[in-house]
């Protein structure tokens, strides 16, 4: 006997508590919520010691019921997104959870490695549950049965003392709306082993919590409840109540469900909240007509296990991208549905009658209702063995049909009675045509009793994986396209075919209807399946589970001795590479029994040539199923890390290099894709990361870029050469730089986030400058940085912050250091996450100028080319702005100026008009298109927009009625436009369009109006809009009355020539006349004026042509009349008088009668001394070309006649004035009198008239 102290089983005691505690921990305290309560709050994993939060990718209510049930709370009734709750810290363990809603535990539902996502805090996942009340086994959230969370325990709620109150807090508890009385009790089955409660409520709690509950010891019926829901549904346009356009309701109002990802899934959900039977068809584009109000739902995807369309994941009520053409609709059967069956073609049998599901009795039931039932699920036949799926409580139907369900009639049967439990074959069966075994082969559909084909249009794997487990098939392997499998007879049955994957026939795929093609049996689809192998529940086709196709039926492998070696033998049967792991638990746990025992020496091509040994497990077997995880079938080799290096493929169990000759973007971007390494950087096709030591491969791949894996592009050998040795393919994915851009609109746009060893982190806005910016868009080869962007403008990142430190952001290897050796740390939270936009470099190439050509984008170190799909005007001027080239003329299509080479970067772009460059619109992504180089975009520019020039002849300014020209003259290389004319002031307008690249505007005469400040405009009117050229500079014109000095001239009857004088000496009485004369193109009139007068007399003028004059006379003058005169001219132009400066002087003396007539005896011969006078000045005159007072005559037409030099100087030469008598010799040389004024201005003379001298009784001119 052993004997233990006390001390000892005191510390054994406590020693066993605390494990006890610690298995606690690890098993039962794997799940909490962070919130206002023990039932609603963020979801949060407990992993690897620390606690981490769930993304809400894919995050709907089927999740939030495994969360709600695994904490022991009540009926789930919101799932919540977008850190509803708030932020989480640390780690995010879980992403991409995808629950059916019956797992026991979130970690059973389908879901992404712990700790691989690609969310950030601001995705964390939250539930809301019912802390007190949940409803069991009913169709939908909102009805079954009654049970109550009551000291701990889930208890039974008691129907004595159910009553209307008690529904409605219920209902309103669980948002539910409110209670829908029926008049027979729905049956959701009978609680086993709870005790029970009973309840009282008032019907104003908000809570059945806050009613009298009471424990009720003795044994009762159970509490049911149907509530009427807070979003219900409505099936429009039908031929019955379970057919029609799909709508819901939400905020008061109706609306539709746009068909995008609309699939059997979805129906199924539809039809069972319809409480319809089975779902038999999907409709897509308004088959039931287009709907009248809002559209509510869209991208709705269902994981088919939902109670309601709204709990499946969607955009959110009102967002959408659809218009009511794409209307979904659907088509349930009204009568019959099958129920815990294994598919949607097996189960329960179950009949509505009377506003009510009831079962189907076994009495008189034989193969004419069978056929006739399956016949209407659209199931095909019924099956020769049948299951039994178990019996209800439901009331019975006894049936009887002679010919389909139309003639079936149905009884009550009173008493008790067997359901009939149904299998049919399901309709429309598919066959797999002239393949290598029963999984592979071309792809055949049974409709109307006849075979058909199906067409390649759309069709990819994810199509195949639906055949594939159709079949009872593994793993899809390969979709083959164009006839692989040889081509096929008759009718071409589907086309189109769009599958999400998960649906379990072709028919549940959005596709067109049956017979609806456009194609020929060259474009035959096929599928290549796993035969003997499957993986399950994986992350992508080379992970998962692992099950083996044994003895006719598909069993586990057992993880008993499982090892690398018998995973190698999967990762090769399946074509997925190596190993990278085969431990079991990350892709879920399975609930079968009976596996198989699987040992292999490590060689074999397939897993049935290894040792299978059927095992049952007992309850002492702590061994699981087995699975594994294969580098799939492309790597990237001897490069810096595993997203960069040589490309090599796996086929038939080698690695091979893929030749360079061929390889391009589109086989890139699949490559990168398929390594969840982001998108494709860059290309190579010469040995950089060696030749590496396997087979070349002499086959041609041939991506699309559309690929899931490198599997699915078609791949053919060179047929008339090898691939040179020194071509071998090489990829640079996003995921091995140093930097990348996330959610932006491309690769060069978005959230900047710096790598460090395998870690990405986000950088802090503050010391957020172009230039580092810059440096990012270089290295990323994206141009140059045109907009730097903080304060999350791309959304919050995850993980680290670090700084824009100088240090690591000068230059591209600086960046690549820091990337090496780490950032430093920031403060800064990821509400600082700082942004950038890059702008690749254009040109337009083979136009007939630098503004005018094919467009190409320069990115990666490549220039390549933009696809015309949707290009359009406003993209091409997006382009010419960025050139500096003006506005766009034309947007040519179908490489107009060439077909261009190399890679295609841009396709379906849409361009607003406001971006400042052509990648900052919206497009595919940089090398995801559809096209080849026959689609090619040009584009045609004004070239750089000049300002139009102005010029005004004859000048700036101008006489009033003077005719001008105004030429408008812009330089363009298009030439045919509109010159426009305007003034600054006022509304002037003056159109004309030219061809060439000037326009004359005249105006005749020119007055007032005109005067101002002109500019000209210029416009080109294309199709859909008009460019303006920018506005010219401006011109004055001025316009303004120019008047000639006047000439002043003296007339008498007897006077003779004299030099001309300034001052005259007239004896008193003399009658003579002065005469004002000047060069005009205006009439007007004439004002002598006197010295001390302000106007002595004034005259109009007479005269011809621009020549006019007027005569003042004097009448024995008087002494009073001495004195200085001037002449000056007026003119009247609109209202307004102008006048000339005044005419040179003339200064009148009056002498006595009596000094005239001394003198009087010798006027004879004074004249002959007179004359020799004047011959003498003028010779003097001449020699010393003295420019004294000018002596003119006056013709006889009244023009005066001037000297040939001008008079240059302002008196005589001596200095001295010269007083000239008329009739009489005097002379006066009085010392105090001042010089008489002189001008300098020429006056124009006729030219036979110059230098004349002669003796005519003509007045004298005086000037």
């Amino acid at each position: 006997m052993i004997f233990i102290s006390d001390a000892k089983l005191h510390f054994i005691f406590h020693l066993s508590i605390g494990l006890l505690s610690l298995l606690w921990l690890t098993e039962c305290q794997k799940i909490k919520l962070v919130g206002p309560s023990r039932c609603s709050g963020r979801v949060e994993l407990y992993h690897r010691d620390s606690w981490g939060t769930v993304c809400d990718d894919h995050w709907n209510t089927a999740s939030a019921e495994v969360v709600c049930r695994e904490l022991k709370c009540g009926t789930v009734i919101e799932a919540k997104r977008g850190s509803f709750f708030g932020e989480g810290k640390d780690d995010i363990w879980l992403d991409d959870v995808i629950c059916t809603g019956r797992e026991s535990s979130l970690l059973k539902c389908q879901h992404r490695p712990l700790g691989e996502h690609n969310c950030g805090h601001t995705e964390d996942a939250g539930v809301i549950c019912s802390e007190h009340i949940r409803l069991v086994n009913g169709t939908n959230r909102c009805n079954g049965r009654v049970e109550y969370y009551h000291d701990g325990h889930w208890k039974r709620v008691c129907s004595s003392d159910w009553g209307t109150k008690e529904a409605q807090v219920v209902c309103r508890e669980l948002d539910c709306g409110t209670p829908s009385f029926q008049p027979v009790a729905p049956y959701f089955g009978q609680t086993q082993g709870l005790s029970g409660v009973k309840s009282n409520c008032s019907g104003n709690e908000t809570s059945l919590s806050k009613c009298m509950i009471q424990d009720f010891k003795e044994s009762c019926e159970d509490a049911t409840l149907v509530c009427a829901q807070s979003k219900p549904i409505r099936l429009v346009n039908g031929t019955h109540r379970c057919s029609g356009r799909v709508e819901v309701y939400h905020s008061g109002q109706w609306g539709t469900v746009c068909d995008d990802k609309w699939g059997m899934p979805e129906a199924n959900v539809a039809c069972r909240e319809m409480n319809c039977g089975n779902a038999l068809a999907v409709k897509y584009k308004a088959f039931f007509g287009r709907g009248q109000d809002q559209i509510l739902l869209d991208d709705i995807e269902c994981t088919g296990q939902e109670k309601s369309l709204a709990e499946c994941p969607h955009k959110g009520f009102g967002e959408h991208d659809c218009d009511h053409n794409e209307d979904a609709g659907v088509i349930c059967s009204e009568t019959f549905r099958l129920t815990n069956g294994t598919d949607s073609c097996s189960g329960r049998l179950e009949v509505f009658q009377n506003g009510n599901w009831g079962k189907v009795c076994t009495n008189n039931w034989g193969n004419k209702e069978a056929t006739a039932v399956c016949k209407e699920l659209d199931c095909g036949a019924p099956k020769t063995s049948q299951d039994n799926f178990g019996d209800s409580r439901l009331r019975g139907f006894l049936s009887r049909c002679s010919d389909g369900v139309n003639q079936c009639t149905f009884q009550e049967y009173a008493g008790n009675c067997e359901g009939v439990s149904l299998s049919c074959a399901g309709n429309p069966p598919l066959r797999l045509v002239n393949g290598t075994d029963r999984c592979s082969g071309r792809v055949e559909v049974l409709h109307d009793g006849h075979w058909g084909t199906v067409c390649d249009d759309e069709w990819d794997i994810r199509d195949a994986q639906v055949v594939c487990r159709a079949m009872d098939c593994g793993s899809a392997q390969l979709a083959k396209s164009s006839g692989f499998f040889g081509q096929g007879e008759g009718e071409i049955w589907m086309d189109d075919v769009n599958c999400a994957g998960n649906e379990t026939t072709l028919v549940h795929c959005q596709r067109s209807s049956f017979g609806e093609n456009n194609c020929g049996h060259g474009e035959d689809a096929g599928v290549v399946c796993s035969a003997t192998i499957r993986l399950i529940n994986g992350t992508d086709m080379c992970s998962g589970r692992v099950e083996v196709h044994h003895g006719g039926h598909w069993l586990p492998a057992l993880d008993f001795n499982w090892r690398k070696t018998e995973a190698a033998v999967v990762c090769r049967e399946m074509n997925c590479g190596d190993v990278v792991s085969e431990l079991s638990g990350p892709f879920g746990k399975g609930e079968a029994q009976r596996g198989l025992k699987v040992t292999c020496i490590g060689s074999e091509t397939s897993i049935a040539q290894c040792t299978l040994r059927e095992y049952t497990k007992s309850s002492q077997d702590r061994f699981g199923e087995a699975s594994v995880k294969c580098t799939g079938n492309v790597r990237l080799a001897d490069g810096d890390n595993r997203c960069v290096g040589r490309v090599e493929f796996y086929d038939k169990g080698r690695w091979r290099t893929v030749c360079g000759e061929a390889w391009d973007m589109n086989d890139a971007v699949v490559a990168c894709r398929e390594l969840n390494c982001g998108r494709a950087h860059k290309i190579t096709a010469t040995p950089d990361y060696g030749h590496g030591t396997g087979d070349p491969s002499n086959d041609q791949i041939e991506c699309s870029g559309t690929e899931f894996t490198m599997t699915q592009c078609s791949r053919r050998p060179f047929t008339d050469k090898q691939c040179n040795a020194t071509s071998v393919a090489g990829v640079i994915c996003t995921g091995s730089l140093e930097v990348r851009l996330v959610k932006g609109k491309d690769d060069c746009a978005g959230r900047v986030e710096v790598r460090h060893d395998e870690e990405w982190q986000t950088v802090c806005d503050a010391d957020w400058t172009l230039g580092k910016a810059g440096v990012v868009c270089d290295l990323l080869e994206c141009g140059r940085a045109v907009n730097i962007l903080g304060g999350a403008q791309f959304g919050q990142g995850s993980g680290s912050v670090v700084e824009a430190s100088d240090s690591c952001f000068n230059n591209s290897a600086s960046l690549k250091q820091c990337s090496t050796k780490g950032f430093r740390k920031s403060a800064c939270g990821h509400e600082r996450d700082a942004g950038v936009l890059c702008a690749a470099q254009v040109r337009l190439v083979d136009g007939p100028g630098q503004c005018s050509g094919r467009v190409e984008v320069f990115y990666k170190g490549e220039w390549g080319t933009v696809c015309d799909d949707e290009w359009q005007i406003s993209n091409a001027d997006i382009v010419c702005r960025q050139l500096g080239c003006g506005h766009a003329v034309s947007a040519p299509l179908s490489a107009h100026f060439g077909r261009g080479s190399g890679p295609i970067w841009l396709d379906n772009v849409g361009c607003t008009g406001q971006e400042t460059a052509l990648t900052h619109c919206t497009h595919n992504g940089f090398g995801e298109n559809n096209c080849g180089h026959g689609e090619d975009a040009g584009v045609i520019c004004l070239g750089a927009l000049q300002k139009p020039q102005i010029t005004i002849s004859p000048g700036s300014e101008v006489n009033w009625g003077d005719k001008v020209e105004i030429t408008c003259t812009v330089v363009t290389e298009h030439h045919g436009g509109t010159f426009i004319l305007k003034k600054i002031q006022g509304s002037f307008r003056m159109e004309k369009f030219t061809q060439e690249e000037s326009a004359l505007f005249v105006f005749a005469k020119v007055d007032f109006k005109q005067k101002g400040s002109y500019f000209c405009e210029y416009q080109k009117k294309l199709v859909n809009q008009i460019i303006n050229y920018p506005q010219g500079n401006t011109a004055e014109l001025s316009v303004t009355v120019k008047l000639e000095m006047p000439i002043i001239s003296l007339s008498s009857p007897h006077a003779m020539v004299v030099p001309t004088p300034n001052k005259v000496s007239v004896p008193q009485g003399t009658i003579f006349s002065v005469t004002c004369s000047t060069h005009s193109i205006y009439p007007g009139s004439f004002y002598l004026k006197k010295s001390n007068m302000t106007v002595f007399e004034a005259k109009p003028a007479f005269g011809h042509s621009i020549y006019h004059l007027a005569n003042f006379e004097f009448s024995a003058i008087e002494t009073k009349q001495q004195g200085d005169y001037a002449c000056v001219f007026a003119v009247n132009i609109s209202s307004t008088t102008f006048f000339s400066v005044p005419s040179k002087s003339l200064y009148i003396t009056i002498v006595s009668s009596s000094s005239s007539s001394a003198v009087g005896g010798t006027v004879g011969a004074l004249v002959v001394l007179l004359l020799l006078l004047v011959i003498g000045f003028f010779v003097w005159r001449r020699r010393w070309q003295g420019s004294g007072v000018m002596v003119q005559f006056s013709n006889r037409f009244g023009e005066a006649v001037k000297q040939g030099k001008e008079d240059k100087s302002n008196g005589a030469v001596d200095g001295r004035e010269r007083s000239t008598p008329v009739y009489v010799q005097q002379s006066q040389n009085s010392s105090d009198e001042k010089s008489a004024d002189t001008d300098n201005t020429a006056e124009t003379v006729p030219e036979d008239l110059a230098g004349r001298v002669c003796y005519e009784l003509e007045p004298l001119v005086l000037s």
